[in-house]
């Protein structure tokens, strides 16, 4: 697409504008339209070899030439009047096939979480190894020890990483055999009596932040157990940095350190791929993008964030409005995206409300919102406190134009939020307000909630914005509630 400015072309910086334009700067052309306009495009050069262009000339004789006159001018039109019909058909047919492969592939890319992108190369300078070092030395364990543990604080991309993996396995073995495991009692079943010819088992979000030491301990025992049974077999771990750290003395009895994947240690070259990808995916304007670059060096460095993985953070930086200071966010991302859901909740604005409204069903749904399949207990219950003029008739138009903010589309009609940290922070909007509610209507709560006589002592630095505390004592009592 060509993109007109009313600037002349950048000579004097043409690198930065060049990768703040385009995911491979090599693509980067400043040149004039028929109009005279002056504009840029992202495209690889075509080469042609010299003295071997298209000509077109009327000057040369030939014998073969035919000269058209009134007897024959009627027949010569025919095939003309034949041909171009057919290639019109046949240019619309091919354009109608594009048109729906690139919405399917749209979608496909569209339904990947920013903080779960596999980093293929992209025809740059950047080797494909390189770029994707995680994911490369992640298959190598696997293929070498048949096990992996993947380790990162929340927006890593942990569990889209050992989805990578399942799918470069299925590349290679089309009857791969495949089980996720996401719960304890899922974990003891197949313990007790494990289904047979299964070549890759995934053992991901069995582990937690808020997890009691007793609860670890039980987990890692039956883990451990499990390891042995399926000593044959392929496995993928995922544990969150907090709880590698605490209880890594035991995670190296069994010699998973040797098979370690730290996601918050990604290399500089892979960061700054994942940020050039993401500012390309969300098509940010060049001023956005030039604010971005600006801090680029602060952004790539070795662990800039503690509590939040790096491409969720880039992800929202692509998304929010440019005239917010980049550099504040960065100093607590967790608590700047807090206090925007804070603003959605308290906020006079119907479309505001309407935001908060919808994330909190999606939290409290699974995680998914089907506009032809509404809880419409739900939402109801959830307008009724905290949106009291949003209508249900204008549910549809209000997601809709939250795509590319907080949710995606996955399938037609079928949305989930693009950033898994937005349903942590909405629930615990919500918790405290009603914790009665947040605790009967979320699986995953004790998550998310956790007495304060058992609260670690750094939790707060460790799990920020993502958590409660409650006196446990005063709550017990809290049977029979509204559940919905």
């Amino acid at each position: 697409m060509f993109n007109v400015t009313s600037e002349s072309c950048p000579y004097e910086n043409w690198t930065t504008v060049a990768r703040a334009s385009c995911v491979n700067p090599d693509h980067f052309h400043c040149l004039k339209d028929e109009y005279e306009r002056i504009g840029w495009v992202c495209t690889e050069p075509i080469w042609v070899e010299n003295e071997y262009s298209c000509r077109y000339t009327l000057s040369i004789d030939s014998s073969t030439t035919i000269a058209t006159g009134s007897t024959n001018r009627e027949n010569s039109l025919q095939p003309i009047l034949i041909t171009i019909p057919l290639i019109i058909l046949v240019l619309i047919i091919v354009a109608t096939m594009f048109y729906f492969y690139r919405r399917k592939l749209s979608q496909h890319s569209d339904a990947l979480p920013p903080e779960s992108i596999k980093f293929m190369n992209d025809d740059s300078e950047t080797p494909v190894k390189e770029a994707n070092y995680s994911f490369e030395k992640a298959k190598n364990y696997l293929e070498e020890k048949k096990r992996v543990v993947i380790t990162g604080v929340q927006g890593t991309g942990k569990t889209y990483l050992a989805e990578s993996l399942v799918s470069d396995m299925e590349e290679k073995r089309r009857k791969l055999k495949k089980m996720w495991i996401s719960s304890f009692s899922q974990l003891l079943e197949e313990n007790s009596k494990p289904t047979r010819n299964v070549d890759l088992y995934i053992l991901d979000d069995l582990f937690y932040e808020l997890q009691l030491d007793s609860e670890f301990y039980e987990t890692l025992t039956i883990v451990n157990d499990f390891m042995t049974n399926i000593a044959e077999k392929c496995i993928i771990i995922t544990v969150p940095s907090y709880i590698w750290r605490k209880h890594i003395a035991l995670f190296s009895k069994t010699k998973l350190d040797e098979v370690h994947i730290d996601l918050n240690e990604m290399d500089h070259r892979e960061k700054r791929f994942i940020m050039k990808l993401l500012m390309s995916q969300h098509c940010i304007n060049s001023e956005h993008a030039s604010r971005l670059n600006n801090i680029e060096n602060r952004l790539v460095g070795k662990s800039p964030f503690k509590t939040i993985g790096f491409p969720a953070v880039i992800s929202w930086m692509c998304k929010t409005s440019h005239e917010v200071g980049f550099k504040r966010i960065l100093v607590n991302p967790l608590q700047k995206m807090s206090e925007e859901i804070e603003e959605l909740k308290q906020s006079h604005r119907t479309e505001e409300c309407a935001k908060y409204v919808i994330l909190s069903y999606l939290t409290f749904h699974d995680g998914i919102l089907d506009i032809k399949n509404v809880n419409t207990l739900l939402i109801h219950y959830l307008m009724e406190m905290y949106a009291r003029r949003f209508q249900e008739k204008d549910l549809n138009r209000y997601v809709k134009n939250m795509v590319g903010e907080y949710l995606l589309e996955i399938n037609e009609g079928v949305y989930k939020m693009d950033l898994n940290i937005w349903s942590k922070l909405v629930f615990v909007s919500v918790a405290k307000e009603n914790l009665r509610f947040a605790e009967e209507n979320y699986k995953n709560s004790r998550r998310h909630i956790i007495n304060e006589k058992d609260c670690p002592k750094d939790m707060d630095e460790a799990y920020p914005e993502c958590f409660i505390k409650v006196n446990r004592a005063e709550n017990l009592s809290l049977t029979g509630g509204e559940q919905i």
